[in-house]
């Protein structure tokens, strides 16, 4: 069999071959870095704001008129608790607006002892109740309680 001569590229396909792989090449090196800067960001910015987050660990009724919770500050930053609110199943509320909380430090726990005053209802065995917690930076925690 007769080998077929070899094609030579023109001056112009050689060019357009040198810009095509050049095209190809950095195209891919563009897409890597951004694939790369969402696991590792080049421009950090500025640090992440400090952030409260409080959950409850347990809660305990202790009588029809006390509650006490269990908390847990998972966040990066103290919480100063400034009030307190307890919502039942028809929607009455005690409202404790004027409360001055614990603090609470970063991974920390703490029992906090909340009493409502037993006017407008008291807390029933078996029935539900929200307590919403608010932070002086005016964050609300809703935790439920069965009673």
């Amino acid at each position: 069999m007769e080998e077929s001569p070899k094609r030579k590229w023109s001056d112009g396909e050689r060019e357009a071959a040198v810009i095509s792989l050049s095209t190809l090449v950095i195209a891919s090196a563009v897409l890597g870095l951004l694939v790369y800067e969402t696991t590792v960001p080049f421009c950090r910015g500025a640090p992440c704001p400090a952030r409260e987050s409080l959950s409850v660990i347990s809660t305990t009724v202790n009588s029809p008129t006390n509650v006490t919770l269990r908390i847990i500050n998972s966040g990066s930053v103290a919480v100063s608790l400034a009030s307190y609110y307890v919502k039942d199943a028809y929607g009455q509320t005690y409202a404790n607006s004027n409360w001055a909380g614990p603090n609470i430090s970063p991974n920390t726990t703490l029992s906090l002892n909340l009493l409502i005053d037993g006017k407008s209802f008291s807390f029933q065995h078996g029935s539900s109740y929200a307590i919403i917690v608010v932070t002086s930076r005016n964050n609300q925690y809703t935790f439920t309680v069965t009673a």
